[in-house]
């Protein structure tokens, strides 16, 4: 296909697992591994309709008018790609397929959902597993007499949003058994679903997680309404393979009384109260060996009582993780602070394109929303 499909589209996306490790311990093998992965993955999309729109370092994204054909290339890289195994290739490449309304503008394709959540399937996937969304699956009735598809069940993948249903596509000479996906499942949390896609941001949850793994207590500060909490969620579900006991987050904005910020944090990460034992140091004897992200939401009606509160904890916890939200910082010990700003808007006496205008996250951010609301908006 020399032209990228538009309206109801299947997207391919691969990554080669564990990339920058190979790299670093294998570069001549990995030099040599990548070309003929290059290779393979371009003839596998090309030979089966599919159009390549994209590439990143190790990363395919291709995009189909036809699901099934979606699910052919995928099989037929991945039996290529087990080929170069058997001669000692290093590489193991994770593949997630999945469908939605877009569109293309010239350059790139509107649909920010939809991609950003075929990103978060194929992120999900081990090395050698193919994955396929239900919206997929259900266009894929033909090719259902040649593969099988493995019901991986109603996942929780790391967007935060609404559960899908996710499939592993298996084929003959394709390797069947993995590890359990890399979803929000997999790991103890409490992060709630949200009903809308997280839009934009991506530079300011690159340093807040940057920021975090350098640090034991971040703040996300900033005016409200600028997305703190979207942020912090968005952020922690991201790394919460990094945190063997989790990611939970204890929502303070209903409490009034600073008294109860020890029992309210209790509750969240459901420790029962002590005779004769403060509530302050059953909790810090809870955490005080765990490897764990505590996300505090909305701290700037409690700043005095937090800024205790997290100063203790941490004193007594060396694996411990705090990210806070609040409209201005703790001014604690250790406190790490990151600003968020509102989103840039297009000045109106600008004469900007459309194609500029979606350049800004505010105006993708309401295309979106609108699109949610109206399939057929433009």
């Amino acid at each position: 296909m020399t032209f990228p499909p538009t309206g109801t589209v299947t997207f391919l996306f691969t990554d080669i697992e564990g990339s920058t490790m190979l790299a670093q311990q294998y570069p001549d093998a990995y030099s040599r591994a990548l070309e003929r992965h290059h290779l393979i993955l371009q003839n596998a999309i090309t030979s089966n309709g599919g159009f390549v729109f994209g590439t990143a370092g190790d990363s395919f994204f291709a995009a189909f008018q036809n699901a099934e054909d979606a699910v052919r290339s995928s099989v037929d890289a991945q039996l290529k790609l087990a080929d170069e195994e058997r001669e000692d290739s290093i590489i193991k490449v994770r593949m997630g397929i999945h469908t939605g309304n877009v569109e293309w503008n010239g350059k790139n394709y509107m649909g920010y959902l939809v991609l950003a959540r075929t990103a978060r399937i194929m992120s999900a996937a081990n090395g050698d597993q193919v994955v396929i969304s239900d919206t997929a699956f259900v266009l894929c009735d033909e090719v259902k007499n040649n593969f099988l598809f493995r019901d991986l069940g109603i996942r929780r993948l790391k967007d935060v949003i609404e559960p899908i249903r996710l499939y592993q596509i298996i084929a003959p000479g394709m390797r069947e058994n993995f590890p359990p996906l890399k979803t929000l499942d997999s790991h103890p949390n409490n992060l709630p679903v949200q009903l809308t896609q997280f839009i934009g941001r991506e530079a300011e949850i690159v340093q807040v997680k940057n920021l975090l793994r350098q640090n034991s207590l971040l703040t996300i500060t900033g005016p409200g309404g600028t997305g703190k909490t979207r942020i912090a969620l968005q952020s922690a579900a991201d790394l919460i393979d990094e945190f063997k006991d989790g990611v939970w987050l204890a929502e303070l904005d209903s409490i009034s009384d600073p008294d109860v910020i020890y029992h309210s944090t209790m509750q969240t990460l459901g420790i029962t109260e002590q005779a004769n034992q403060e509530n302050a140091e059953t909790l810090c004897e809870f955490l005080k060996d765990k490897e764990l992200l505590l996300i505090l939401d909305n701290c700037e009606h409690l700043i005095e009582a937090c800024s205790v509160m997290v100063e203790r904890l941490l004193r007594r916890s060396a694996k411990l993780k705090i990210l806070t939200t609040s409209r201005e910082a703790l001014r604690c010990s250790g406190e790490q602070t990151f600003r968020i700003l509102s989103m840039k808007t297009p000045d109106p006496k600008d004469e900007n394109t459309a194609e500029q205008l979606t350049q800004y996250e505010s105006v993708r951010l309401f295309i979106e929303r609108a699109l949610a609301v109206n399939q057929n908006f433009r």
